[in-house]
């Protein structure tokens, strides 16, 4: 993905020429835009004081995202100068603060429900870097549709229950799953996109917290690895991680001998080492030529 990750893999969809008889059914003719439809599908009637733009194509109530907040939307990025598309994705699920200043802020509009066409100047974009697909100092447009909000961790978890798992595994770990997700789970031989937020069982105090952190499954403290081999893409677990299977009497920096832990962990994406190395492989390949 351009904005996002490169973890995202583009699937191309082939289309089926038949030259026997006519189907039975008439598709619709395909109605060429003209110049003034184009334009304004590439312009925003609203702009903020930062500059961005914006234009309201599906209203919703309810409360926007946080700068802190996870979002799952639906999107669409072409280029203002000729409405070139770069990227898209039916179903993408990433923290506010994990893009660019522009579409950030345009995210911050949305309550779940409604759709936008964000106009976003090259000073709240990737400014003078080049992308694939998109040139140095480009204006972007996206439209945007708002799928979900996911609120970020709490500063701190009160209650016993909130620091408590539903079960168990034979190590010790204990775990809740508080969203399944879907697909491949990882092993040992994976990488792992996530965010998280970590806690001391004792008190509640939170201790570290990412939005979105990537890492090889086995570079974490047993039990955590142990609780990623359990999740799916776009899972949230609540992970209960016994000293012994965390920091032990050693601790580490704000962590106490002897703590155990609790993490809030969301599985954004995963791969294996083989495909990682496929693609620093195509990218080194691409800046060689």
């Amino acid at each position: 993905m351009t904005f996002l990750t490169k973890f995202s893999v583009a699937i191309g969809m082939a289309s089926l020429a038949c030259a026997s008889a006519p189907p039975a059914f008439s598709a619709k003719p395909v109605l060429k835009k003209s110049a003034k439809q184009v334009a304004q599908s590439l312009s925003c009637k609203k702009l903020t004081a930062s500059g961005l733009g914006y234009t309201i194509l599906k209203s919703a109530k309810g409360v926007a995202p946080g700068p802190d907040d996870k979002v799952t939307i639906g999107y669409r990025g072409v280029l203002a100068k000729d409405g070139a598309e770069f990227d898209a994705n039916a179903k993408a699920r990433f923290p506010v603060s994990g893009v660019i200043a522009g579409f950030a802020e345009g995210l911050r509009l949305m309550p779940v429900g409604s759709r936008m066409r964000l106009c976003i100047p090259a000073k709240l974009g990737y400014k003078e870097r080049a992308l694939e697909g998109i040139p140095a100092n480009s204006d972007l447009v996206f439209e945007v549709t708002m799928l979900g909000i996911t609120p970020a961790p709490p500063a701190a978890l009160t209650t016993a229950t909130d620091r408590s798992c539903a079960q168990k595994t034979a190590t010790g770990l204990g775990y809740s799953a508080l969203d399944l997700g879907d697909g491949i789970k990882p092993t040992d031989d994976y990488f792992v996109y996530i965010g998280y937020a970590g806690y001391l069982a004792q008190s509640g105090a939170k201790f570290d917290e990412s939005p979105g952190a990537a890492f090889g499954v086995t570079e974490v403290v047993p039990g955590f690895s142990e609780g990623l081999k359990l999740m799916q893409k776009n899972g949230r677990y609540r992970l209960c991680i016994p000293a012994a299977l965390g920091y032990g009497a050693a601790g580490t920096g704000p962590i106490p001998p002897n703590s155990d832990l609790v993490f809030l962990v969301e599985l954004i994406d995963l791969r294996s080492k083989a495909e990682v190395k496929a693609l620093e492989e195509a990218d080194a390949k691409k800046a060689a030529q």
